[in-house]
């Protein structure tokens, strides 16, 4: 099965190593997906948002009616997955469950500012400081209170100056530096990327997809 991944920022600096003959393509925009006749699975990853046109979700359901396998995850591709799963769309990672969770999805959660010449993520996008805390609640690091005040004090600075350095400074100042090196104990020194690990995990997925299809009977 030919495939082809719409990726940036998930996978900057990543190989596809469980899919290494699939064409990697950048983040997707409108009107992109004009051009995916010529293959059978189609990872969308990241997309644009502001610099173009988004893709739209008219765009995605043409395709799956063609036959097309459609897998999101990360950023764009969770978002549009979300909305697009009761029509076909495969969903997968902690990004696409936590839009189908919200009762407002917000473009603004994933966006972040990144190297145009390595797609380099240079700013953290909220969905990982929710996951963040997601994990810190689970693990009886902080409380209810103490992850509101997180968030709270992330979704203040614009999405292009969230930088870690930025953000570890303003959750200092939001929850106490004890509290802080506890969080940053839990992954490691550093604010996880869940959006790197759902597009790994979503690589996976078309990988597993293109193993099982000949024994299926289906495109070889």
């Amino acid at each position: 099965m030919r495939t082809i991944v719409f990726a940036g920022p998930s996978l900057a600096g990543k190989k596809l190593h469980a899919l290494p003959t699939a064409v990697r393509a950048p983040p997707i925009k409108r009107g992109d997906l004009a051009a995916v006749d010529g293959y059978d699975v189609i990872v969308i990853l990241d997309g644009e948002f502001g610099q173009n046109d988004s893709v739209s979700p008219k765009e995605i359901l043409a395709v799956l009616e063609r036959g097309k396998t459609v897998i999101g995850a990360a950023s764009m591709g969770a978002l549009r997955a979300s909305e697009l799963d009761g029509s076909g769309m495969i969903g997968v990672g902690w990004v696409y469950d936590y839009f189908r969770r919200q009762a407002v999805r917000r473009d603004a959660d994933v966006a972040l500012a990144y190297s145009v010449f390595d797609f380099a993520p240079m700013t953290v996008p909220m969905v990982d400081v929710a996951y963040w805390m997601e994990r810190a609640l689970a693990a009886g690091l902080i409380g209810r209170k103490e992850g509101r005040a997180v968030l709270r004090a992330a979704r203040k600075i614009f999405f292009a100056e969230r930088t870690e350095d930025r953000l570890v400074v303003s959750l200092r100042h939001a929850v106490g530096d004890q509290a802080l090196q506890s969080l940053l104990a839990l992954s490691g020194g550093r604010i996880p990327s869940i959006k790197s690990l759902d597009a790994e995990e979503a690589v996976r997925r078309a990988a597993s997809l293109a193993i099982r299809e000949p024994q299926d009977g289906g495109i070889g």
